[in-house]
């Protein structure tokens, strides 16, 4: 089986050269190897766990899937001069930030990269004025309302990322109440925290307006739980529990939408976990502390390489101890187990497919071959989903937010891998014409085009469900269905792909558009959205409906 290991070196050793025929030279190469060993390896069937007896016990169930993804994990071996801020800010890839158009389309360029983060850092100065407002308010407290809090959490987090126990989580309120929450240990900063981030997760997105740009859910169990951590910090940083404190409080950064501060937190977090695993510290923890440490390694690593993604920073370096960091364990059979072990690899796949498929100083890098492999690979980890997390590949809603997630992901995923194809056929037949490319040649390109289209309409469509209310997965749920909604636009209407239905109606960026407006109250939202309205004006999108709808 070729590894996406071995696509990322073949790739990564691309770029050191900067002549345009030696980069030529060595994709065909190595292609050509790489074609030979995909060849050679289609035929042997993937080991899989599916086959579990049911009648094993819980503990055997989930340690049987646990082994299986561990054996997915390897580390990755790149060039770190690859993924550059500067440089990924001109892709090909449309995003919220930004978009550099090829001469090629009729569509708009744009870049927001300073206007984001100008955003981002006056965003987190009100955060902080509102938390010295707030000052040394206590959030209230009453039984009532921290067993409501316990319930939400549970749900909204610990059943998401397994970080710790519910049994531990309950024990740390428990702790945390005889003193009323006040003094400054880990148990009251955690159930704090926690209890932040309960209330920021119930926020409906018909519940948000101006309101929510002065005054945040949750913030006043964030301030009380953020000046309790404050005081541990950082003499006791590198402590299991407030490691995990330090996971809550990026945690609700995410579901406040603030992907900067989420990230310059979780890096911190991240540091900490890599210098203590290259510590002696590692070895000479307990059972019961190592345990907890992985869980802390693995749900950073989630978050970190989302926020990656998203604000397309460089490799962070966390990814080289995925292979020596074992898989969370649990000793029951709980469904935010089958998530996490499901979210890990499926994040890492397509971690790598960010790095391996696209463009690279405006030249396209189309290799077939290589879109062929990470479209087999992705469809192995969908084959092999345990039963809990298993879903459906349509827009039917799931009610489940964890599998909506999960679906979203993958399906954003094959946009990803097939969009060098829609934007090589425009290429293909500006430069060329329909007639003179070779029919091979056009016929797959036209076939990867259709199914990047079809991939980006279901991502329109399961976008309504994920933008109802704030979660861990909100930001990503906003920034690929904006990329989704810019690729079907550029795509619309083009006459050369005529052929593709979906191209010709307006149906799936008007509903995107729709389900993005509930978050239009951030402004990188608002920014990307008016944009969306001058270009939906231009090629007569009807908006006067969707201004009734918000």
């Amino acid at each position: 089986m070729t590894s996406l290991f071995e696509l990322g070196n073949t790739l990564s050793n691309i770029y050191r050269y900067t002549s345009a025929s030696e980069i030529l030279n060595r994709i065909e190469e190595r292609l050509v190897r790489l074609e030979d060993s995909i060849n050679s390896s289609r035929s042997e069937p993937a080991s899989t766990p599916a086959s579990i007896d049911d009648s094993r016990s819980a503990k055997s169930k989930i340690e049987g899937w646990r082994s299986y993804y561990q054996e997915q994990l390897t580390s990755p071996n790149y060039d770190n001069s690859f993924r550059q801020t500067t440089g990924e800010a001109y892709t090909a890839r449309p995003s919220l930030v930004s978009f550099a158009c090829p001469y090629y389309i009729h569509f708009d360029s744009w870049d927001d990269t300073s206007e984001f983060y100008d955003d981002e850092f006056r965003a987190e100065r009100e955060l902080y004025q509102i938390m010295d407002a707030l000052s040394d308010h206590v959030p209230p407290t009453d039984t009532r309302t921290i067993w409501r809090l316990q319930k939400i959490a549970i749900k909204n987090f610990f059943q998401w990322m397994p970080l710790l126990s519910v049994e531990e989580f309950v024990h740390h309120v428990q702790v945390a109440q005889t003193s009323n929450f006040k003094l400054p240990n880990a148990s009251a900063a955690l159930s704090m925290l926690a209890f932040a981030f309960a209330e920021i997760s119930e926020d409906r997105a018909s519940q948000l307006g101006t309101q929510h740009q002065v005054f945040l859910p949750g913030v006043e169990y964030f301030q009380h739980g953020s000046k309790l951590l404050q005081e541990l910090m950082p003499r006791e940083r590198r402590e299991i529990e407030v490691l995990q404190c330090r996971v809550l409080y990026v945690s609700y950064l995410q579901c406040t939408a603030m992907p900067l501060m989420a990230w310059d937190t979780i890096m911190e977090v991240g540091r900490d976990c890599m210098n203590i695993l290259s510590s002696g510290y590692y070895h000479t923890m307990s059972t019961a502390q190592r345990e907890a440490f992985h869980r802390v390694f693995w749900t950073s690593s989630i978050i970190m390489h989302e926020l990656e993604s998203i604000l397309k920073m460089s490799p962070t370096g966390m990814r080289q101890f995925h292979e020596v960091v074992p898989l969370p364990q649990s000793t029951t059979e709980v469904e935010g187990f089958y998530h996490v072990f499901a979210q890990i690899s499926l994040r890492k796949l397509l971690t790598e497919i960010l790095d391996v498929v696209g463009y690279r100083v405006g030249q396209v890098i189309y290799a077939p071959i290589v879109a062929t492999e990470l479209r087999k690979q992705a469809q192995e980890w969908y084959s092999h989903l345990p039963p809990p997390v298993q879903f459906p590949i349509n827009a039917m809603p799931l009610f489940e937010l964890r599998k909506s997630y999960l679906r979203v992901q993958f399906v954003a995923l094959h946009a990803v891998v097939l969009w060098p194809s829609v934007l090589q056929f425009l290429e293909s037949m500006m430069n060329q014409g329909p007639e003179k490319g070779t029919t091979e040649r056009l016929d797959n390109l036209q076939r990867d085009t259709r199914d990047c289209i079809k991939s980006c309409v279901l991502n329109c469509e399961l976008a309504e469900e994920l933008l109802m209310q704030r979660h861990l997965g909100l930001q990503f749920a906003i920034w690929s269905t904006y990329a989704t909604m810019s690729m079907l636009l550029v795509t619309y209407r083009v006459p050369c792909l005529a052929h593709i239905p979906e191209t010709r109606t307006d149906i799936y960026i008007r509903k995107a558009f729709t389900s993005l407006s509930s978050w239009e109250h951030l402004p990188v939202v608002h920014r990307g959205l008016e944009r969306t309205r001058r270009h939906m004006s231009r090629v007569q999108i009807p908006l006067e409906d969707l201004i009734m709808q918000q």
